[in-house]
């Protein structure tokens, strides 16, 4: 792919090299948060990556920003890159290896203007080595000048087309020779009668999609075909360039070649040409004025900003937000916490390019744009604009050590986005072997005391390039060898300096003797707070520390272990070995903090009495005044797809009285060592008494109130210190009136437990050896048995130790993404679940138009599993609304369904005629599983409306439904979470806990938004 690169760059780049400057950034930060670390690295003359960790005491979680501080210098240049036309997309990474193809050091870029997702286009103004490539629609911008600096603004450019036509036409005048006349201007001279007029047009816009109005100006930058673009019929005015370079603040001059009267094909453009366009409804006046441009005119077109600042410019890129204006913060800004991408200058003129990773917890959450403008105040910016954000923010440096630019950020989106243009600072890529600098790190510079720390240094030359050169490595406390430095016990800031050639260089290693916490962490390194095993089992353990809310770098010797309880021994390693029944705690110490997790060692679990999910219950029997039955409503169901249903009738009796159910076929009996009884009741708020019917051998039935029915909703109910070996015999309602209540997930406890947190699983991917491993275990019933457990790959459980392998097949060339999900039920209902996302190997996409969508790869999966196959001309159409066919057809297919066992369901619906054949598999599978039940016409009727859109409540609801419960509910954040109704509320909630559901970059959730195909693509693929 070709990209638009400046080519005379080397001059600027072989000046000689001045003194480098380095600006530490403040770290205090009342936008950002408490300070945590602050990592600074010189990258080239006057240019530094500063990286810094905050913590959001509102949110409870990390702020991660990098940010590149320049001042302007004759040794590195900003420049604005774009692909081979406008509407190409490339992303930061891949557009920097194409600048080190042609020779230059890429210090840093990142990426630009916001752009139209539909078409590719910037929104803003493009200027490259010299040259408008795009107009600047009204929006703001930064411009640079040949020496570095900048200009922030709105460009306002306006442009103007003139030239000389005479009133009256006629034939053209040729002089003796036969050779054309021509005035003073160029313009041809003819037989008409008429005066001389100068004549002026104002084109709309340079490169913009055209709109019904207006003239356009198109070059060759346009789009990758080369053309005007117009689908739609038009007056063209084809010109070739004569001089000039459509500079800002100057002129060029254009020679009309032919006018053209286009109908849906757009006219084709070359590298010199300049085309006036206007749509066929434009207006005749407009339309008559470019025909009547006489072929072989001149035309003098002036490329005016409002501010002549503006006129030196060499590259340029627009932004959509101003954040701060003379040192405040702009006002009306866009709420909503996101990645952000800025750019700001301070009152000396140096720059400040600003990125701040979000939506990533544990990393960074991101920032509103009044944080990042208060940032930008804080760093010293007067002025500051908003670039493009959320899955767009990246920035890539090339490190002091290295040869290539690396991408520092983490995309929001898991990969690295596409996008418009980008901003890059460039420098001399041709070595000098001079030495100015070493360049010192340490693998953590955060260490519990006594730990170690590997350093790594190397030699810089004086164009910032990696060199060979010898040094010795001292350091000021600790004890170095080789390169692997041992903090003191006694902790404190060690300085570890390398020398050689007559320079030096340095960093600090911070030893911490009295961090913040300590944590007790399993062998797939998640932190516990419980420990269950079996006699017998030996589980290893490990310690961690944190400070400031960061985790410390910690070697195990740092650590002491401590057992407390005659059930096991652990080592000094925090290897601990289950021998006998019981309780206990372990304890884990360094430096003033301990930790500690409770241990029991049994060979029983919870066990599940009755869940409801079978053809039947332990409750079958007979009934007086009641009725028991299985429920397979959604709506009235806590666990799984089915629940327990007890109809009661009380009204016999005025003053109330009793109604049994009494099981007789199947009675369900709690053995030792289970002593308690644990059960979910969907209560009706009646106030009526529900009571267990039990007894022990031939005894007579007791009666054991278990709840009063005084709420709406589920409650979990639990009894203690029943006698070993009862038997459930039943149950009771007492009181008045009639009603329903659901009861589901029964189980036998011990010691009043109660289970309501769901298995623990851990999973990492290997991808060298494409293996993941992982392990699940449960906080109350320990390992699970492999019935309780299900990978959606294939792969092997260990019941004995709980951990899993699944083996990949190898990666083929044309592999799309793809993930593994493991999921695993306790005895108790509670659903855990992890996923492994396998990234794309590459090729082609599967449609021909999601090259350049956000989801292309969500679309490719799935075309890949067979889910949708898009349409008949090879397009997936992402950003079409979902209709509720559509919908149907994709769900079904995604969750595997049984057509066979949906044959006979009959359909409800008035307008089935309107359902294609080949759809009502899908349609009979999902009504019968209560994930779509249409909705009732005026007429009374319920119709399945296939055409129809749906929101993204709706669909939230739907696909909720076709899940069985038991999974976490998360709290919903989203700024309008009061918006979502409440039929849709606990299924967001639960897919928001899974991964499977999120929001928009400003923080809303939209729920009354349509859903569109490609963002029903996504969350197909992550509930999978």
């Amino acid at each position: 792919m070709k990209r638009i690169f400046p080519r005379a760059l080397s001059l600027l780049l072989a000046l000689s090299l001045l003194a480098a400057l380095t600006v530490s950034p403040a770290l205090a930060s009342e936008a950002m948060g408490d300070d945590l670390t602050a990592t600074d690295t010189l990258l080239n003359r006057e240019t530094q990556l500063s990286t810094n960790v905050f913590w959001s005491t509102i949110s409870s979680d990390y702020r991660t920003e990098n940010l590149i501080t320049y001042t302007p210098n004759a040794s590195v240049t900003p420049i604005v890159t774009y692909g081979g036309a406008l509407t190409d997309r490339s992303s930061v990474s891949n557009t920097a290896k194409a600048l080190e193809e042609q020779g230059y050091r890429v210090v840093a870029g990142i990426n630009g203007d916001f752009y139209n997702v539909n078409n590719g286009l910037p929104i803003g103004v493009v200027v490259t080595q010299g040259r408008l490539r795009s107009s600047d629609g009204g929006y703001h911008a930064i411009g640079f000048r040949a020496d570095g600096t900048a200009i922030l603004g709105k460009p306002a450019i306006t442009m103007s087309v003139r030239y000389t036509a005479q009133d009256g036409a006629g034939e053209p005048l040729y002089n003796e020779a036969g050779e054309p006349l021509y005035d003073e201007l160029g313009n041809p001279l003819t037989s008409g009668t008429g005066q001389a007029a100068e004549k002026t047009l104002w084109p709309a816009a340079l490169n913009k999609a055209r709109t019904e109005s207006g003239v356009y100006l198109y070059t060759y930058d346009f789009n990758a075909s080369h053309t005007t673009g117009a689908t739609q019929p038009g007056v063209d005015v084809v010109c070739t360039i004569q001089e000039g370079n459509l500079a800002l603040g100057g002129t060029t001059f254009l020679k009309v070649e032919r006018i053209a009267e286009t109908e849906k094909e757009p006219t084709p453009l070359g590298p010199t040409h300049v085309v006036l366009s206007a749509n066929a409804k434009a207006g005749e006046e407009t339309l008559n004025t470019l025909r009547s441009i006489p072929v072989g005119t001149v035309l003098t077109l002036a490329l005016t900003p409002a501010d002549p600042g503006w006129n030196d410019v060499q590259y340029a890129a627009g932004a959509l937000y101003s954040l701060v204006e003379n040192g405040a913060a702009a006002s009306g800004l866009p709420t909503g916490a996101a990645p952000r991408t800025a750019v700001g200058q301070r009152y000396d003129g140096s720059l400040v390019f600003y990125t701040i990773d979000g939506r990533k917890s544990g990393h960074s959450i991101g920032a509103t744009m009044d944080q990042v403008a208060r940032r930008l105040i804080e760093l010293g910016c007067v002025t500051a604009l908003g670039l493009d954000g959320g899955g767009s923010t990246t920035l890539a440096v090339t490190k002091p050590t290295d040869t290539a630019a690396e991408r520092i950020n983490q995309p929001s989106d898991r990969v690295e986005r596409s996008v418009s243009n980008q901003i890059f600072l460039v420098a001399s890529n041709q070595p000098t072997g001079q030495l100015s600098h070493f360049y010192v790190s340490a693998d953590n510079a955060y260490v519990l005391a006594g730990s170690s720390a590997e350093i790594s240094a190397a030699a810089v030359d004086t164009n910032f390039i990696p060199m060979n050169e010898r040094y010795d490595l001292t350091a000021s406390a600790g004890t170095l060898s080789g390169n692997i430095l041992t903090t003191p016990l006694e902790g404190g800031d060690i300085t570890v300096t390398a020398q050689g050639g007559g320079r030096q260089g340095s960093t600090v290693v911070h030893a911490v003797t009295a961090p913040d916490g300590l944590a007790v962490r399993n062998a797939d390194n998640a932190i516990i707070t419980e420990l269950s095993a079996s006699p017998g089992t030996a589980v290893q353990l490990h310690g961690s520390a944190a400070y400031k809310h960061l985790p410390l770098k910690a070697d195990p010797a740092a650590f002491t272990w401590a057992l407390e309880g005659d059930i096991g021994t652990i080592d000094e390693t925090g290897l601990f070995t289950a021998t006998a029944l019981g309780t206990g705690k372990i304890t884990v110490s360094a430096g003033t903090q301990s930790a500690s997790i409770d241990v029991t060692v049994s060979t029983q679990h919870l066990e599940t009495l009755e869940d409801f999910e079978g053809e039947t219950t332990i409750f079958r029997g007979s009934g007086e005044g009641a009725s028991f039955s299985l429920n397979r409503d959604g709506n009235y169901v806590r666990f799984g797809k089915a629940s327990g249903k007890l109809d009661y009738d009380l009204t016999a009796n005025a003053a109330g009285g009793t109604a049994r159910w009494n099981a007789t076929a199947q009675p369900a009996v709690l053995n030792a060592p289970y002593t308690g009884l644990n059960l979910w009741v969907d209560s009706n708020g009646s106030g009526n008494t529900l009571s267990l019917l039990y007894g022990t051998g031939e005894e007579e039935t007791q009666v054991l109130p278990l709840t009063t029915l005084d709420v709406s909703g589920w409650k979990q109910v639990s009894v203690n210190d029943l006698p070993a070996g009862i038997t459930i015999r039943g149950l009771e309602i007492s009181g008045t009136g009639a009603g329903t209540i659901y009861l589901d997930q029964v189980v036998a406890a011990f010691d009043g437990t109660v289970d309501s947190a769901a298995p623990v699983i851990t999973a990492e991917l290997d991808p060298e050896n494409r293996i993941i491993t992982g392990s699940i275990t449960d906080g109350v019933d320990g390992i699970l048995p492999a019935e309780r457990i299900s990978i959606s790959s294939g792969g092997e459980y260990e019941p004995a130790t709980g951990r899993f392998t699944v083996t990949l097949p190898a990666a083929g060339a044309d592999q799309g993404i793809s993930r593994v999900t493991i999921k695993a039920k306790d005895y108790s209902g509670n659903i855990g679940r992890a996923s492994v996302d396998l990234p794309a190997s590459g090729g082609e996409r599967r449609f021909t138009d999601t090259a350049e969508y956000w989801g292309a790869d969500y679309c490719d999966f799935l075309y890949n599993q067979g889910i949708s196959g898009g349409y008949d001309d090879g397009t997936f159409r992402p950003d079409d609304l979902l209709t509720r066919l559509d919908f149907s057809v994709m769900l079904y297919n995604a969750l595997r369904l049984d057509p066979a066992k949906y044959a006979d369901v009959a359909l409800p619906f008035a307008d089935l005629e309107k359902l294609p054949e080949r759809t009502l598999p899908a349609v009979r599978a999902l009504y019968a599983e209560g994930v779509v039940t249409g909705t009732q016409g005026k007429d009374g009727k319920l119709y399945f409306n296939p055409a129809g859109n749906l929101t993204r409540a709706q669909a939230s609801a739907m696909i909720g439904r076709s899940q069985e419960k038991g999974y976490a509910l998360a709290e919903l954040t989203f700024t309008d979470a009061a918006q979502i109704p409440g039929y849709a509320s606990f299924y967001i909630r639960t897919m928001v806990s899974q991964g499977i559901l999120s929001g928009y970059d400003d923080g809303t959730f939209r729920p009354q938004a349509n859903i569109t195909r490609g963002q029903m693509a996504k969350i197909l693929y992550t509930m999978l």
